[in-house]
């Protein structure tokens, strides 16, 4: 670990260090993110645009979505060119409250993204198990629901900032995060809880969830093969998988660009820092999570039927 480490945070020299991994290769992914953070701005942008100007898009689980791609643009604005311009220039170049606000706009992001993807996700399957129900998954209740999300999500955010574990610089000193690489118990035991309830917990849920929506699609088809479907039209059960493969395709892109860096930390909590990932590494990974910002959006641009349509119309009707 660079001794920089052992350094106190009020020492200017802790802030001010370079990054002790190969600068080439930091930089290499810092303009990478750079341009990340352009692309983010307008994928993010068009889709936050679209959601908000055209109310045929504003569908009860296109609002999860909605919430999803606002914090995308929060975070292509701020946390891509924070640890984009730092990685550029192989050193954090914002000082302290430059590393609270990627830290917390990192979290944050990371945090209430997984956090919404279970809740549309839930929806969906509620909606195919509960089809004589499914009016009661309302506009006006997606909304309360994604802002009850993002509210969780800021609370953990606030955690580091109150005491229990911290905001600080990650082993590479290009970006900031949560200290993850202190196994102090009140360090440690943070780690461990978000891990669990951040990460493992939301992917059992989007894994049941999905199956379990996956399943009952494939039923309805087959009863209506039989005439045994009343509930659903053929045309409503395809819109559905529509919608789920939309979802699911973008749920794998989130926790692939996650999961390493999740699986960075894991070696850090059980080996020690001394014997976990090297600072490179967890840099790589940890640039490699941020850009998921613009891979959500690409994947649901991409994915969603709805909103090709909307955008087929739209550009039509621009040339008439």
């Amino acid at each position: 670990m660079s001794e920089l480490t052992n350094l106190s945070s009020d020492d200017s020299l802790f802030w001010n260090g370079p990054a002790p991994v190969n600068c080439d290769v930091i930089r290499v992914f810092g303009i990478y993110l750079c341009i990340s953070s352009f692309i983010g701005i307008i994928c993010n942008g068009s889709l936050l645009y679209s959601f908000i100007r055209y109310k045929d898009l504003r569908s009860p689980s296109n609002i999860f979505v909605m919430f999803i791609v606002g914090m995308g643009l929060l975070a292509s604005c701020t946390l891509l060119p924070l640890t984009g311009t730092s990685s550029i220039y192989c050193q954090w170049l914002y000082n302290r409250g430059g590393c609270f606000l990627d830290g917390i706009i990192g979290f944050l992001y990371g945090c209430s993204s997984v956090y919404l993807l279970c809740a549309v996700s839930i929806s969906r399957c509620y909606i195919i198990i509960r089809p004589l129900n499914a009016n009661k998954v309302t506009l006006e209740k997606c909304i309360i629901a994604s802002c009850g999300v993002v509210l969780i999500s800021f609370l953990w955010t606030m955690m580091p900032l109150m005491g229990w574990n911290e905001y600080t610089m990650d082993l590479g000193r290009t970006s900031c995060c949560i200290n993850w690489y202190d196994n102090r118990p009140v360090y440690l035991s943070f780690t461990i809880v978000i891990f669990i309830f951040i990460y493992c917990i939301p992917l059992i849920i989007l894994i049941v969830t999905n199956t379990i929506t996956m399943i009952g699609l494939k039923r309805m088809r087959e009863n209506i093969e039989r005439g045994l479907q009343l509930t659903f039209s053929q045309r409503r059960i395809e819109m559905e998988r529509r919608i789920l493969r939309s979802i699911t395709i973008t749920t794998c892109g989130f926790f692939i660009t996650w999961t390493p860096y999740s699986i960075a930390v894991l070696i850090s909590i059980f080996r020690g820092p001394d014997y976990g990932t090297p600072p490179i590494i967890t840099s790589i990974c940890s640039i490699f999570a941020k850009s998921s910002a613009i891979w959500i959006p690409l994947l649901y641009m991409g994915t969603s039927t709805q909103f090709r349509f909307r955008l087929v119309n739209h550009t039509r009707g621009d040339h008439r």
